[in-house]
């Protein structure tokens, strides 16, 4: 039998008793006997990408969807790969079965779910009644909601939308199919109120309904204030389906013969054009085209009981019967033998089963016509590859579908909403988002080939600018080359190279020298002095970019040192990074828990590289560049002097004294340019009207020879080109009479530049000449609607060295060019100052100013005003406030200035509803600055100084005395009285 042996628990004689150490323990510890300590230091990268935004999550409530069922509706119609039918041609969808039993069927389902609207008119038809079309209208400012009674006697309801309480069940008990949405009272949040016009929508938010469809009040909330504090209106109102609800129930609701015969594309809506045959006069049978409009009875509805309807449909019937007798209905014409349908019943049976599967085979038959345009793609939608497959197709090509310009829309109202005013002309119905991005990716499949050609030129890119819809105007394309500004003396470099090409250089640095001291006016300073170091040189003479002449030359590459070294990148991502580098400042160098936290060096844009050029490393010598746009960059070793383009249309306009001072890269520049854009629109305006800059020199009130200062302003534009004139026109409008001389007491422009532009604004109220009036507000919306995506789209035709600034820039115009505030001297006002005294006799100044200002404290409080006025205009009328609707004031208030009995300002600046509405205090003051920048067209200028409004004459002349100038605040008053 075997011993066994045991051991007590310890690590002699046991399995591997080393495992653990030597079991060194004093006190309790680590058994550190078999471990070696040692100290190291980790990396840390801190990266902050952006990644662009994510949206919120999505859920049925969130995505305002009532149920399952819709949700695999929208799925179904919106986002299936599903053919793209072109409905222009009907006989494409019906083509076995007859063609006038189709229309039938469908014109009845277009009337059961057509989104229905009540129509109120303050008359009626008949003219016997006559009320307002909404009454006791309250707006809460707080909820931004409006409530308010309609009468439903004055409702033209053709469709039935029941708004009674029990609507709901009346809907479903009728015999005949209709779309539930026409229950309004339960669907009420579906709804939304419209004006005749049909532009702005006011959703429902509450609804009270009647008791029956008889008659009775209706209270309805709206989102929004639509009557502009009104208590009662007669306007034409419309109560219809919201404009997201309307697109889905035409989306959902109908097939392709449906959407034919009620066509929201074309102009006018509801048009369809059929291609029949039939005889013509002379007995020949001839193809006729003609257009048939489904009639509108009034501002929304669809007509289905009028003349004009009954007319329509006959017209139908007569086009179909000649197309089933012609082309369609071929099952029942052409492939089934006439002896079946001589043994057909009364009630024709057999044509019924025959009709059947007619409509079988047209289901079938419409998918096996889009399998031959699978592999196409068109501009006009129709007849081509399934819009779902767009985006593969792009990514099949190379194109980076993770970009759209679609960016800012809900679920729904991507793929329902449409604009109610539509863009252009000959379309009834706007498209909505998911449409519009749908085409984006066409137009870019569409000239994917040539981009791909054109990649890495400047066509290219211009190209797609104008393919994303920025005009030419608001584009600023540059492309960067750098100027030196002389050669470098060879002998002095030599010289330098020679101190560091044994591999050191002795490196000197300044130091105090506390032993040297001195003192100005009882202030003890202390010297400096020099000392040094040897610090060691790894450059070589051919890492220096100079040729033999002294000229610049490239610096040869290594891995470290290349041509443009030096990321850039609208923003930091993955795809776009700089070198790694420590960053110490978030870094710890404690023993016992170092690391080492890196980063990203910021983008320099190939700065890096020519800094080599600005300083050459480890000597005092370097060119110093000149950055120069240069938008043509192919010019002849002796084109020198002014370069420019022939016609300059390029903006290409610099000097440069010799060839070989000129330093390529491989920068550039691309920007939406909101200054930009309002300058080319006054050029514009300016070459096809003469206005606001004629080409014959402008005149008074502008300086002209005769006048103060004896300038004559004539940029003439009509004789340049856009560049031409925006390079150098200002220089005309600047002098210096009046460049020192500001208006608004802030750093502001210069006058006659900023008259221009008021100019321009105001052309069609002073002069009758249209403008596009762009104003900074509307060129940032337009910038920023433009978005960024289009960056992302350019990338993918920039070569990957290319590094490129881009973006939204936001500058002024040339009309608005900032200047330095400068305090106004009069010839008899001195500024003291400290200096040394001195003595001079005689007159210091050739002339003295004539100061004519004037001071006026702005007091009283706006409620105080309107009460004071209101009181005045009650008792001039003959009226107590007890007597008048205090709810019912619409106060409009205006700045008001004249000079003696002219009216220099008078502007309304603020509308108030109800006797507590009116502007504060700082709005008045707010209102005043902003109105009266046209004085300086008068010879005055402004500014606040607190409460207290500073005028005074702008030139040195008596211009005002004798003169009287009065600032009021206008209050015009309405009120309804008993």
């Amino acid at each position: 039998m075997a011993n066994k042996i045991f051991f007590p628990p310890g690590g002699v004689k046991t399995f591997s008793d080393n495992l653990v150490g030597l079991q060194i323990t004093d006190g309790g510890g680590l058994t550190q006997g078999n471990f070696q300590f040692t100290t190291a230091i980790y990396e840390k990268s801190n990266r902050k990408f952006d990644t662009g935004i994510f949206s919120q999550a999505y859920t049925l409530e969130n995505l305002k969807i009532d149920d399952i069922q819709q949700a695999k509706r929208i799925i179904e119609k919106n986002f299936k790969v599903y053919p793209n039918f072109d409905i222009s041609e009907i006989t494409s969808f019906c083509l076995y079965g007859s063609l006038s039993k189709r229309i039938s069927t469908s014109a009845i389902k277009i009337i059961n779910n057509f989104p229905a609207a009540i129509e109120v008119f303050s008359r009626q038809q008949s003219g016997l009644f006559y009320g307002n079309t909404a009454e006791n209208i309250v707006y809460n400012s707080k909820n931004d909601e409006t409530t308010f009674n309609m009468n439903s006697s004055l409702f033209r309801n053709p469709f039935d939308v029941d708004f009674s309480k029990n609507a709901k069940r009346n809907i479903e008990v009728k015999p005949y199919p209709i779309s539930p949405i026409r229950a309004l009272t339960p669907n009420f949040e579906s709804y939304a109120l419209y004006f005749e016009d049909l532009q702005t929508e006011y959703k429902f938010t509450d609804f009270t309904p009647t008791l029956n469809m008889s008659g009775g009040n209706v209270t309805v909330t709206v989102m929004g204030n639509p009557f502009s504090g009104a208590s009662a209106t007669t306007s034409t109102l419309i109560i219809k389906p919201n404009t997201t609800i309307t697109q889905q129930l035409f989306d959902e609701n109908f097939d392709e013969v449906e959407d034919f015969l009620i066509n929201r594309t074309t102009y006018p809506k509801y048009t369809s054009t059929f291609k029949y045959p039939d005889y013509d006069a002379d007995g020949k049978y001839t193809m006729y085209i003609k257009n048939l409009t489904w009639p509108l009875n009034r501002v929304w509805n669809i007509d289905i009981s009028g003349g004009k309807f009954s007319e329509y449909l006959n017209d139908l019937q007569f086009i179909a019967e000649k197309l089933d007798e012609y082309k369609t209905n071929l099952i029942s014409r052409f492939l089934i033998t006439g002896s079946i349908k001589e043994f057909d019943t009364s009630d024709q049976k057999i044509e019924k089963v025959l009709q059947i599967y007619s409509r079988s085979f047209d289901e079938v038959k419409k998918f096996i016509d889009s399998l031959a345009y699978m592999n196409s793609v068109n501009y006009q939608v129709g007849n081509d590859i399934p819009s779902q497959l767009l985006t593969n197709l792009a990514s099949t090509l190379g194109i980076n579908t993770d970009i759209s310009p679609i960016t800012n829309e809900g679920f729904l109202d991507s793929v329902f909403n449409t604009k109610p005013k539509q863009i252009f002309t000959g379309q009834a119905q706007s498209q909505t988002p998911t449409e519009l991005n749908y085409q984006y990716y066409r137009n870019l499949i569409l000239n994917a080939a040539y981009m791909f050609k054109s990649k890495g030129t400047r066509k290219s890119l211009e190209y797609i600018m104008r393919f994303v819809g920025a005009p030419e105007a608001l584009l600023e394309f540059n492309e960067v080359i750098y100027i030196a500004d002389t050669k470098i003396n060879v002998n002095k470099f030599d010289q330098q190279y020679a101190r560091i090409s044994g591999g050191t250089q002795y490196v000197e640095q300044p130091t105090f020298d506390p032993n040297n001291t001195f003192s100005i006016q009882g202030v003890t300073y202390t010297g400096y002095t020099t000392s040094g170091f040897i610090s060691p040189v790894n450059n070589s003479s051919v890492d220096y970019g100079i040729d033999s002449d002294g000229y610049p030359s490239s610096p040869q590459a290594t891995e470290t040192d290349f041509f443009q070294k030096g990321a850039g990148w609208f923003e930091k991502s993955p795809q776009h990074r700089s070198p790694e580098v420590a960053d110490p400042s978030n870094s710890s160098f404690n023993p016992s828990n170092p690391f080492l936290v890196t980063a990203l060096k910021p983008f320099t844009f190939g700065q890096e590289y020519m800094d080599k050029f600005r300083q050459f490393p480890n000597m005092g010598v370097g060119y110093t560049l000149t950055k120069v746009s240069d938008n043509q960059k192919s010019w002849a070793v002796t084109d020198t002097g002014i370069r420019r383009d022939g016609a300059n249309t390029n903006g290409v306009n610099y000097k440069v004294n010799d060839d070989k001072l000129v330093i390529n890269s491989k920068n550039i520049e691309l920007y939406t340019n909101m200054g930009q854009g309002i300058t080319y629109d006054i050029w514009d305006m300016s070459v096809k009207y003469n206005y606001p800059i004629p080409n014959s020199g402008m005149t008074a009130p502008y300086p002209y020879p005769g006048n103060v200062d004896w300038t004559y302003i004539n940029p003439k534009p009509n004789e340049k080109t856009f560049f031409e004139f925006a390079q150098d026109f200002y220089n005309n409008f600047i002098n210096v009479r009046n460049r020192q001389t500001i208006f608004d007491g802030k750093t502001g422009g210069y006058p006659t530049l900023q008259s221009i532009f008021w100019r321009y604004l105001e052309s069609e109220q002073t002069v009758g000449i249209p403008s596009n009036k762009y104003t900074y507000q509307k060129m940032i919306d337009y910038t920023l609607g433009i978005g960024d995506y289009w960056q992302r789209l350019l990338e993918q035709v920039v070569p990957g060295t290319t590094l490129w600034l881009t973006g939204q820039k936001m500058e002024n115009t040339i009309f608005h060019r900032q200047k330095f505030v400068w305090r106004r001297q009069r010839g008899c006002e001195f500024i003291p100052v400290v200096c040394i005294p001195c003595k001079y006799n005689g007159q210091p100044f050739a002339y003295d100013c004539i100061d004519q200002t004037l001071n006026c404290t702005l007091q009283g409080e706006p409620s105080q005003m309107l009460q004071l006025l209101l009181g005045d205009l009650l008792s001039y009328s003959g009226y107590s406030q007890s007597q008048c609707d205090l709810n019912s004031i619409v106060s409009d208030w205006y700045v008001d200035c004249r000079l003696d009995n002219n009216v220099l300002v008078q502007e309304q600046f603020y509308t108030g509803y109800g006797l507590g509405d009116v502007p504060t205090q700082t709005q008045v003051l707010d209102a005043i600055d902003l109105k009266l920048e046209t004085l300086y067209q008068h010879g005055l200028n402004y500014y606040f100084a607190g409460n207290t409004l500073v005028v005074s004459n702008s030139t040195c002349y008596d211009d005002f005395t004798n003169s009287t100038l009065s600032l009021n605040i206008g209050i015009n008053i309405e009120i309804n009285c008993n």
